[in-house]
């Protein structure tokens, strides 16, 4: 599917003018970037993610996901984040197929750096809230919002490293309510050539549930230009403490439309 859907792109986008601005996506990484999709234009990030956990005393739990996130730029400093899984199947203790939560989330920029210099680094925040369509296994069923700082910093030797600190509220069920949560991530990248960056991630969470434990997990990956408004990434991330998947590996795309 990933493949087809990467064929199709290219044939529809031909490729964008040399002075245009080149597309930087979030994906396969999970640190958020400070630095928006321009005015005016709609950026696509999809893929497919495969993962494996295991539960103490029960089967391992796999999971196939395509994941979608369109990012629309409204100002030069205020971009929408549209999240969703269209399509999720979970085989283990439980099985089900079916669609996966939507998060919707605005991304404010509130200081705009210069291209090439290490500070000041680019700013910016970002308001999320999940919207409860999935229950269980495919999700929890309940809804959460947060709010997370980004910060992006070009650094020397075409290294960057993009930074994510916040909180969410959880949904529980059994007591009801909110469990609080902190969030975590930093991102390292590097441009291995003029089309082609590599980066390592480390990605730390307090418990979600309260019967839980907190994570932490590492993720590496590549990133390949096709164009500059085009590309395709593969990525995998491994748990190396707490309540997480023991690996996930993802491949997939994006594309920007517009400016």
């Amino acid at each position: 599917m990933p493949i087809v859907l990467i064929v199709l792109v290219l044939l529809a986008c031909p490729a964008a003018p040399a002075l245009a601005a080149q597309i930087e996506p979030d994906r396969p990484e999970l640190t958020e970037s400070a630095k928006l999709v321009p005015r005016g234009s709609v950026q696509l990030e999809t893929g497919a993610a495969f993962s494996k956990e295991r539960r103490a005393g029960e089967p391992a739990e796999k999971r196939l996901e395509l994941e979608a996130d369109l990012r629309i730029g409204v100002t030069r400093q205020l971009e929408i984040d549209l999240e969703g899984e269209p399509f999720v199947r979970v085989r283990g203790p439980q099985d089900d197929t079916g669609v996966g939560d939507i998060t919707v989330g605005f991304r404010y920029r509130f200081i705009e750096a210069y291209e090439g210099y290490p500070w000041p680094p680019h700013l910016a925040v970002k308001a999320f809230a999940k919207l409860p369509i999935a229950d269980e296994p495919i999700d929890t069923g309940r809804p959460n919002f947060g709010l997370l700082l980004l910060a992006s910093f070009d650094l020397p030797w075409d290294f960057e490293l993009e930074v994510n600190l916040g909180a969410a509220a959880i949904g529980q069920s059994h007591p009801s309510g909110y469990l609080g949560q902190a969030l975590g991530s930093a991102s390292l990248s590097h441009d291995l050539t003029s089309s082609l960056f590599g980066f390592v991630e480390l990605l730390l969470a307090s418990r979600e549930e309260r019967d839980g434990r907190g994570s932490m997990s590492v993720n590496v990956g590549l990133v390949y230009r096709v164009t500059s408004r085009f590309t395709v990434d593969t990525g995998i991330q491994t748990s190396l403490l707490g309540d997480a998947p023991d690996y996930v590996v993802r491949a997939g795309l994006s594309v920007r439309f517009g400016r």
